[in-house]
Formats: structure tokens, sequence, C-alpha cells
């Protein structure tokens, strides 16, 4: 017997169109428009450090002395800032990057943003990642009110502030991609195994969890569950 696979890209409205189907899908950052200012603002915060660095020094009697800092993202063995590199490139190489953006293959040559599995594409991709997402960047919502009187700030402290629970659609509304700048790419199959429920907080299956893990180390997005 044959299976059934198939491939689709959506963005904008069209995310509405996500087959109910079970597969698998990831989200890619796809500035409709590649503002100078804008994308090197929001490609800055993709690699903004979330790591928090512990030290524990065991001293004598069961003493400790604890330490706890942010790690600090640099590129090459000048430790260059990553900021600092996305701005070289576009001001050498602006007129490549506004092409690059716009060609079907983008998504062949970098990460995605988020990844994962769903029983239902339409449920897990639309309702729950591109309603939420679309909700979370109302002017009227908590957390853009957060984001509006705290310029910078890391996902793990919105979450802390405003107690609410880690979601993709947190993640980009913090790391400042609009719905309009992303796409999603799925691919529907009938080989899926039984991951069970798509609801949020819903008890994860071992399945799910390994086959995310697994996506993860493939893909190695630049948002996700830590």
């Amino acid at each position: 017997m044959t299976s059934k696979t198939d491939y689709q890209e959506f963005r904008g409205s069209r995310i509405s169109n996500v087959p109910d189907s079970p597969g698998l899908y990831a989200w890619y950052y796809r500035p409709v428009v590649v503002t100078r200012d804008t994308t090197i603002t929001t490609l800055g915060k993709f690699f903004a450090p979330e790591s928090r660095v512990r030290t524990v020094v065991n001293q004598r009697y069961g003493l400790k002395l604890i330490s706890e800092t942010m790690g600090s993202l640099t590129l090459g063995s000048d430790n260059q800032p990553i900021t600092d590199a996305i701005e070289r490139v576009f001001d050498d190489a602006e007129p490549f990057l506004r092409w690059f953006f716009s060609t079907p293959q983008f998504v062949q040559f970098c990460r995605p943003v988020y990844i994962g599995i769903a029983k239902n594409l339409y449920d897990r991709v639309y309702n729950q990642h591109f309603v939420s997402l679309t909700q979370y960047w109302d002017t009227s919502s908590s957390i853009s009110r957060f984001l509006s009187a705290n310029r910078s700030v890391t996902v793990q402290q919105a979450m802390d502030t405003l107690d609410l629970p880690h979601s993709f659609a947190l993640e980009a509304r913090v790391r400042g991609m609009p719905s309009h700048d992303l796409m999603v790419s799925v691919l529907m199959t009938d080989e899926m195994p039984d991951i069970g429920s798509d609801t949020i907080n819903s008890t994860e299956s071992n399945t799910r969890r390994s086959l995310e893990r697994f996506l993860q180390l493939l893909a190695d997005p630049i948002c996700g569950r830590r």
C-alpha cells in the first residue's frame, strides 16, 4: 500500500487553509518587505541569549557560592556580536538579501523559527499558533503593553512576569515577528503514529515527545521548549 504525503506552504490569510490532517510543520521568518532596520532588529532577537549560566561553588561547612547570569552569543574567533555581523552583511549586500528573502527556495537555506508535529495541522498551526499570535500583537493585549514598557526582555521574563505558558505565539511576539512576516511549511502524511491530543496542557505522549525532540535535533529551530 502506498502512503500518502503532501507538502505545502502557507502565509498570511492563506494559513486558514491549512488542512485538518496529521503531519509535520515548520514556521519560518520571511518578511513581506525587507526593511533594513526592522529586519536587523528582528534577526538580532532571533539570537538574543535565552540561556542562563549558573555556577555553583561548594565551600566548607555546606556553604555554597551561587552565581547566575545570561549568556552572550558571539561569532567567530574575534567574538563579533551577532547584531554586528547582521548589520555588516546588510552593508555589503542589501540588494542581494532583498532578493534572497523573496525566493521560493529561501526556506532551504535557513533555520526554522519553530518545528513540531500535529494530529490536526489546522487546529495546531492555525487555531493555536496563528490566531494566538495575532491576538498577542493586539495593542490592548497584556504582552503588547508589557513589551511597550520593557523593550529588552527575554521570553522567560515575559512568561514569569505575566504568568503565561510557553508557546510559539509568545516566542514570536517577544522576538518581534508579526504573523504576516511568517510562513509555515506543512507535510501531511498518513504515516503518523499515535501522538495523542494536540490540546495545550494535555498530557503529552511519549511518542510525541520523542518525535519532537528528534525534529528539534535535526532542524535546530530558533524557538522552542528548553
